[in-house]
């Protein structure tokens, strides 16, 4: 096996989620949060945090990454969040989506409390 291919695989790996939620955590001790996106909006907000997905309406079109894009800024605004702590993990091409909080600085009951502050 060629390093290249290795190095592929590694960037890759899906994260085993402990709980299946629309905030949990990850077996590695990172929190996934499962997003359902609603692009075209005029403003960037929460709109509901469920149990299965949290709810954003995105003020961008769902064309070229515009809505990614506005998604992942959004959550950093919201979450107090720096960009190198927050990542697609799948959900790109879709509209339900799943981000992946790296960084350890909050548990799942503080973004679901961030969250809830935020919902409009």
């Amino acid at each position: 096996m060629s390093s290249k291919a290795g190095k592929k695989a590694k960037t890759g790996e899906k994260k085993e989620v402990i709980e299946d939620e629309a905030v949990s955590l990850t077996k590695e001790g990172d929190i996934l949060l499962r997003v359902h996106a609603k692009p075209g909006a005029k403003l960037t907000l929460i709109t509901d945090l469920s149990a299965e997905a949290i709810g954003v309406a995105l003020a961008a079109p769902p064309r070229d990454g515009q809505a990614n894009e506005e998604l992942l800024r959004g959550m950093m605004e919201f979450l107090g969040l720096r960009k190198n702590e927050i990542e697609f993990q799948k959900g790109a091409k879709s509209r339900d989506k799943m981000l992946l909080i790296t960084s350890k600085k909050y548990t799942v009951d503080e973004i679901k409390a961030k969250l809830k502050a935020n919902i409009q």
